[in-house]
């Protein structure tokens, strides 16, 4: 035998002894057998359902000495021993076999341990034991079928009762709140005092019924550990009523007061395990759902990034164009630069004021191609917090980065304001919002060639809402696809390799991060793009 598992060995062997005594002392009882709650199988089970095989030791010792200090021989006393291991290994393997969680969260692990209890391990246990004390001569046949009956309901009374708060102590023992768990153990305590004792409440359906509500409303609000906690209290305090030949169960004869008593301890247990299973079902029924709402959020979430990543590189083919555009003029300076001083050089001109305005002038058009980088660098960089910005000099930004396409192609772009107007955002993201809107107006203007061809911005602010539109003068979007063109993967480019994300993600972004609205209507002229925010208070 390990001597680490001697502590626990001695403990429970202690436990089953001690209580068992007082089961027997309490009630009317013949040597080992009493037909009221026998405390000690309650705690053998629990024991070694939580830690196995190893605590045999301790249930063998413990129903040993109780059986032999209750004037049973030694020997029969060794073979009760012996049963009461047997029957807690048969409880170990059937409770791994059928997979039954130590944790009693569903009504499969109460059912189950129910189950065994009631038709496995006592009617083996009751069955054996008293076979062995008419063996030897401790009972008579007469007395064996009462026996059998005795000691089958004590032992469950005593596991119904004691192995399920033992087993959800041992499990959560590390995520009580102790303080509370005082708390309402006295608050009990003191309230079945009072009614058991102080009161000496002598109908046994009046104190069922007072102590039952207060169990069934705090295996609601809290849990089922509640629930097993108070019963216990309960019994704890009907066995000194017991002890002191006061209350409800020492009003009546023997018979009638052990029918009480049995009752009474029975009606907790059933009430604290019918609703507790069915409160910690719907509890774990809600965390679930809750898993599962979190878990498709997150999974929401991680799309919606690569649906913006897509729509990046996507845009970036756009800005890529931009930058060749924006580019074109500053290198043909470059290049002209370049011809002056190799034609200064060869006719021997080249002097220090040449080299001067060359180093001056190639320097301006170098950092207007760096400026031009930088930009469009930004434009992509990803932000972890929201900042105020001007709606103004975004859209106007974002102009300017389209103006090389734009004057190429013949599209002017009026933007109307008479205010500056200031958001809270993510600056970049909403930048990329405009870009997907401008070049939707851009392509379908260049696509249906236009003769003059419009985009026009416009803010405006009603009350606390800035309402920012973008009209074109295009014709419209054909009224069978208004309302699928914020769907995504939906475009009408594919031809054109267009993703259909643009609009899809332009929404998402005003509608997560700004908590507005983009939405698109038709005018006579064209479409019409309308994203409403909320201002900052001190717009002006």
């Amino acid at each position: 035998m390990n001597t680490k598992n001697l502590p626990l060995i001695v403990l429970l062997a202690f436990l089953y002894y001690t209580t068992g005594t007082l089961s027997i002392e309490l009630f009317s009882s013949n040597k080992i057998i009493t037909c009221t709650l026998f405390a000690p199988e309650g705690f053998a089970l629990a024991f070694a359902l939580y830690f196995g095989k190893k605590v045999i030791p301790g249930i063998f010792l413990g129903q040993f000495l109780l059986a032999f200090f209750q004037h049973i021989s030694f020997l029969a006393s060794i073979e009760i021993g012996l049963i009461n291991s047997f029957e807690a290994l048969i409880a170990i393997f059937l409770f791994k076999k059928f997979k039954l969680s130590k944790k009693l969260i569903t009504f499969k692990d109460i059912i189950g341990l129910t189950l065994l209890i009631l038709f496995v391990l006592q009617p083996i246990s009751a069955f054996l034991s008293n076979s062995i004390l008419l063996f030897h001569n401790q009972i008579s046949l007469n007395y064996f079928e009462n026996a059998l009956f005795f000691w089958w309901f004590g032992n469950i009374m005593g596991q119904l009762l004691i192995t399920p708060f033992l087993l959800l102590f041992l499990e959560n023992y590390k995520q009580f709140n102790y303080k509370e768990l005082l708390l309402y153990g006295i608050l009990y305590t003191f309230y079945i005092y009072i009614l058991e004792i102080v009161l000496t409440i002598n109908n046994a359906f009046m104190l069922m019924s007072l102590s039952v509500a207060v169990i069934i409303f705090v295996v609601a609000y809290k849990n089922i550990f509640y629930g097993s906690l108070f019963s216990i209290i309960a019994t704890s305090i009907s066995f000194y009523s017991i002890y002191t030949k006061s209350g409800a169960f020492a009003s009546g004869s023997v018979i009638n007061n052990t029918i009480d008593f049995n009752l009474y301890i029975l009606s907790h247990i059933i009430i604290v395990w019918i609703f507790g299973i069915l409160f910690e079902e719907r509890r774990q029924y809600e965390r679930t759902l809750q898993a599962k709402i979190d878990a498709e959020v997150q999974k929401n979430k991680e799309q919606q990034l690569l649906m913006l990543q897509q729509n990046k590189l996507a845009q970036q083919g756009e800005l890529i164009s931009m930058i060749a555009h924006q580019w074109r003029q500053p290198l043909n300076n470059l290049s002209l630069l370049s011809q002056l001083l190799v034609s200064k050089y060869h006719k021997n001109k080249l002097d220090d004021k040449a080299i001067e305005y060359f180093h001056t002038n190639s320097k301006k058009q170098i950092e207007l191609m760096s400026h031009t980088i930088d930009d469009f660098r930004n434009f992509f960089k990803d932000e972890e917090l929201k900042k105020n910005f001007s709606l103004n000099k975004v859209v106007q930004n974002t102009i300017e980065m389209l103006q090389p396409i734009t004057q190429k192609n013949g599209i002017s772009i009026t933007f109307n304001a008479k205010e500056e107007f200031e958001v809270l955002g993510f600056v970049n993201n909403f930048s990329q919002v405009l870009l997907n809107i401008f070049n939707n107006a851009k392509d379908v203007l260049i696509e249906k060639e236009i003769e003059n061809k419009q985009i026009t911005i416009t803010l405006t602010k009603e009350g606390d809402t800035i309402f920012l539109t973008i009209e074109d003068n295009a014709g419209g979007i054909p009224e069978e696809i208004l309302d699928k063109i914020f769907d995504p993967y939906f475009s009408t480019k594919k031809e054109k390799n267009g993703t259909g994300l643009g609009l899809y993600m332009s929404q998402i972004i005003i509608q997560d991060q700004m908590k507005g609205k983009l939405y698109a209507t038709n005018t006579p002229q064209g479409a019409k793009f309308v994203i409403e925010i909320q201002g900052n208070k001190d717009d002006k």
